[in-house]
């Protein structure tokens, strides 16, 4: 009995916690035309996605079980063999050109061979021996193809190219959300690695990745615009110091260094905020009179 009522208890803490992940996710469906019904279909392909992949890790399953999946996830066989058969995997897909551009770039503001004296990304031709943004392609990316890479850095404005042909790195990051495909994308890819980190820590509670949240329920909005300068100041400079560690070309696997085995790590760091309105001691007193003349009036 005890462990029904835990259990009922976790599920109604999950779906309470799912609205309100559901809440910004929403209000983006909406701007975009995406009614309910969309919503579900894609619901039911998360859904078949996710015990595809818990069967991969957990069970071993070289190919998806689709009597399986249906019973997990209440959606018939007919349905579950559908999706499989017209999943093409197309986040994968779509991402790729995406990561390859940010290795790129992370390599050339970390690769001394493709840097100043001074430890600044190099001006660079687009093609040549030695360095150049071609050979920097070679070196990070498994893009035999120079162009898609460039036109994507130059899109974001990551890079510019110079009156003499020559490109200059401009940003250290590529992960910015815009409203159009590609920001979405960004979007997409930036909350899915904060739930999945949060989710691993609630399921390894004995081997946690690193969270850390800092937070005033109630600062007094005069403060705010000092405040958020100071915060975006130590988190650009702390996320410099990172990005140098953490894409040091020693610890980097490169095609060409015959690496095939790789793991994605990082950080992500973001300032939130939303108003907030203060219950005054004295309304939550008058609160607490009426809730107990209520209570007795019922009692009566």
């Amino acid at each position: 009995m005890r462990g029904n009522q835990v259990s009922e208890s976790l599920k109604a803490a999950v779906q309470a916690a799912v609205l309100r992940m559901l809440a910004p996710l929403v209000r983006l469906l909406l701007a975009a035309g995406i009614g309910v019904g969309d919503f579900l279909s894609l619901a039911k392909v998360a859904y078949v996605r996710a015990a595809r992949d818990d069967g991969r890790e957990k069970r071993g399953e070289l190919r998806p079980n689709a009597s399986r999946i249906a019973v997990v996830t209440g959606l018939t066989r007919a349905e579950v063999a559908a999706m499989l058969a017209a999943d093409a995997d197309e986040r994968r897909t779509s991402e790729r050109g995406r990561h390859r551009a940010e290795r790129v770039l992370s390599g050339w503001w970390n690769d001394p061979e493709f840097q100043t004296p001074a430890g600044e990304p190099a001006l660079l031709p687009v093609s040549g021996r030695g360095a150049s943004f071609e050979s920097l392609v070679a070196r990070y990316s498994n893009e035999p193809r120079v162009t898609p890479i460039l036109d994507e850095l130059l899109r974001v404005n990551a890079v510019r190219r110079l009156s003499d042909g020559k490109l200059k790195a401009l940003s250290r990051t590529y992960a910015t959300v815009r409203w159009n495909p590609h920001g979405i994308t960004a979007l997409g890819e930036q909350l899915g690695e904060h739930c999945a980190t949060l989710l691993h820590n609630l399921q390894h509670p004995g081997e946690p990745r690193c969270v850390r949240r800092v937070i005033n329920a109630q600062l007094d909005p005069q403060y705010r615009p000092m405040l958020v300068r100071d915060i975006e100041e130590q988190v650009e400079g702390l996320a410099d110091s990172i990005d140098d560690a953490l894409n040091d070309r020693e610890r980097t696997v490169t095609p060409l260094r015959g690496g095939r085995e790789a793991v994605r790590l990082g950080v992500t760091m973001y300032v939130f905020e939303e108003p907030v309105v203060l219950e005054t001691p004295e309304a939550s007193r008058t609160l607490g009179r009426t809730g107990r003349k209520r209570s007795r009036t019922r009692k009566t």
